[in-house]
């Protein structure tokens, strides 16, 4: 009988445990999550890297080994993150332990890697093949996704989101699985067949994905390496021409090339830079803290920004830069330790190349850390474990030189590394669950529910939700609605009312002071309790924030018109640009009458004096109809000037 040899059996495991490793965000236990691809892989990756790290603990015979230098950076690091509250003020102290974690983990992984930098070939060659593995799993469930939505998908390509939960993270943890995967085939780890078909798929997967950032990756990535010496074989110099067959057809097509030159995203991308700069101006040793920039960011303006992060409905959450993001977290310290670490990781590659140009592995690793880093420059791979984990261990492997410590610590250091981070995401997936049945609750608008599973919600490992709404705010709205609901139809409000809604709001204002939704619902409910000053001076620090929320302009004018401002409540309505769904409100539709019919004739306004002498004439209907035309003229203008 023939024998299989050990090394084919342990290829074929991690093959196979990198396929499953791409499928896990799919499973039943995850993929009910908000964000299946996010915290479950950290978990995964946590989990094989624990294992890993224990198996070499009894199997290593070497003494001593050496923290690289990029380790010792990276340590640094990690380290400035957790000291970050004798450093700064945080608001969230879940978020802090989340990213200060995160950044402890990928140091295991580091360790990883440096820890089979010195061990034989075979482990190198099976953390190849769980890449290969991975990436095939990934494109070929993309390929197939994509083509089975057909045009709707060459239209939208967010319609196909991917394993990884998002379309731009799939591409990315495709991307990086791509120039891995080329140099295995040369070292001739699989048969070609199978190499040249994973090839394919992931350049076609990725061309699909249409993530501009990965596209400009890709290709100074390609160019730099066979500027390097990098010559492909036949086959996949046909796979390459292929590609840029499909990637020429596609930037032809009308709607795709609408996208690709669409330059909204990098406008946006402004606004994040601008007000991330802006935070670290205010905090610039030692930044706003890791994971408050989510917080932060409404302080400094919504004007510019998607209807649905105006009303709070949706948030951004980081700055689509990674280097931007340590920098308005971590402040000047930490950007120079990031930077350094990319400048040590550089270093080495830059030397391995000029030592032996021959070897395809440093041009391969070169055209690598340009891809990250271009990627980086406009999305968050820092965030995504399916991308940061395996270029963290290909960083390991490639490190040099150092400072030599016994096998213990350093292996000791490795697993309680990678052993927090399978800690940290274990936590963020109970809470995500937690907020899934708060969401739930609050869809159905049942009060008592809301209110009973925020409270039980809440803890230091779960304060905001992944839209970073405060969890607390949520028992804010169920007491809200509860009191209201009791009162039965035309309730009369007092101060006595929503004391513990009250309570619940300022909680979450103290976790996040810069929260429009809960600054809203505080305002409103200080307007049913027909505390007008109050609730006048609450909409003013909504509206400093978002100019362009539509219920607080709305309401904001209300509350004007209730202490007798008529000309301010008309040149708020003036400037509310709102939805059909608001003008038809009869809310508004009564601000705008009374705004108009109780103004003063002294008006200074020349828009709001044509109303003037036309008022005491025209019935409300006519009188609104009228200010609605003026308003449509005005934006018109705007539009055109």
């Amino acid at each position: 009988m023939k024998e299989t040899h050990p090394q084919t059996v342990h290829s074929y495991l991690a093959l196979g445990l990198g396929a499953l490793m791409a499928i896990l965000p799919s499973v039943g236990l995850f993929s009910k999550l908000g964000d299946p691809g996010h915290w479950p892989l950290h978990l995964g990756f946590a989990g094989v890297g624990c294992a890993l790290l224990l198996k070499a603990w009894s199997s290593t015979t070497s003494a001593t080994y050496k923290l690289s230098w990029p380790v010792l950076v990276w340590l640094g690091l990690a380290l400035w993150a957790w000291v970050a509250p004798w450093m700064t003020d945080l608001y969230s102290v879940a978020e802090w332990k989340y990213s200060a974690g995160r950044f402890t983990g990928y140091l295991g992984f580091l360790l990883l890697g440096g820890l089979w930098a010195h061990a034989s070939s075979e482990a190198r060659a099976q953390f190849t093949t769980f890449i290969l593995g991975f990436g095939l799993m990934l494109s070929l469930h993309y390929v197939l996704t994509f083509m089975a939505k057909g045009s709707d998908a060459l239209e939208d390509p967010y319609l196909v989101p991917g394993l990884m939960g998002h379309k731009n993270f799939t591409a990315s943890a495709i991307a990086l699985t791509i120039p891995i995967v080329v140099l295995g085939r040369s070292r001739q780890l699989w048969p070609s067949w199978f190499a040249d078909a994973a090839l394919w798929l992931g350049v076609l997967a990725v061309l699909m994905a249409q993530t501009r950032s990965i596209w400009l990756g890709g290709a100074l990535a390609l160019g730099v390496g066979v500027a390097l010496g990098w010559r492909p074989a036949k086959t996949v110099r046909y796979g390459l021409v292929g590609g840029l067959a499909v990637a020429g057809l596609l930037a032809m097509s009308g709607p795709v090339q609408k996208r690709l030159m669409d330059p909204a995203n990098l406008q946006i991308r402004q606004i994040f830079w601008d007000h991330s700069f802006q935070m670290q101006a205010e905090h610039p040793l030692a930044g706003v803290g890791p994971g408050q920039w989510r917080i932060h960011f409404p302080k400094y303006g919504l004007e510019g920004m998607n209807p649905s992060v105006a009303e709070g409905v949706t948030s951004e959450v980081r700055p689509h830069n990674d280097f931007i993001w340590v920098l308005s977290e971590l402040g000047y310290v930490g950007l120079a330790l990031f930077l350094v670490f990319f400048i040590t990781v550089v270093v080495h590659a830059v030397r391995a190349y000029r030592k032996d140009s021959a070897e395809l592995g440093h041009a391969t690793w070169v055209a690598i850390l340009i891809l990250v880093s271009v990627y980086a420059l406009f999305e968050f791979p820092l965030e995504r474990a399916a991308f940061w984990a395996p270029f963290m261990v290909m960083v390991g492997l490639r490190s040099r030189g150092g400072v030599s410590v016994p096998k213990g610590v350093y292996l000791g250091l490795a697993v309680v590394s990678v052993g927090l981070l399978g800690r940290i995401a274990w936590q963020a997936i109970q809470a995500d669950r937690a907020n899934q049945i708060v969401l739930e609750q609050n869809s159905r608008k049942d009060a008592r529910g809301i209110v009973q599973s925020a409270t039980d919600a809440v803890s230091s490992w779960n304060e905001l939700d992944r839209f970073s709404n405060p969890l607390i705010y949520f028992a804010g709205m169920g007491s809200l609605f509860g009191e209201a609901q009791a009162m039965g139809p035309n309730p009369t409000f007092t101060s006595t009312n929503f004391k513990q809604a009250e309570a619940y709001f300022n909680e979450a204002l103290a976790l996040h002071p810069y929260h429009v939704v809960t600054l809203y619902q505080k305002a409103n409910m200080h307007r049913y309790r027909r505390e007008l000053a109050q609730a006048q001076s609450t909409y003013e620090q909504l509206l400093a924030i978002s100019p362009r929320h539509p219920g607080g302009q709305m309401h904001y004018a209300t509350t004007l018109n209730a202490t007798g401002q008529y000309e301010a409540a008309a040149r708020v309505l003036i400037a509310a640009f709102l939805t059909p769904e608001y003008y038809n409100n009869p809310d508004y539709q009564r601000a705008v009458i009374e705004a108009l019919r109780g103004m003063p004739a002294t008006t200074k306004h020349q828009g709001l004096q044509r109303f003037i002498a036309v008022r005491n004439q025209a019935n409300d209907p006519a009188l609104f109809e009228a200010f609605q035309a003026f308003k449509q003229q005005r934006w018109q203008q705007e539009q055109a000037g």
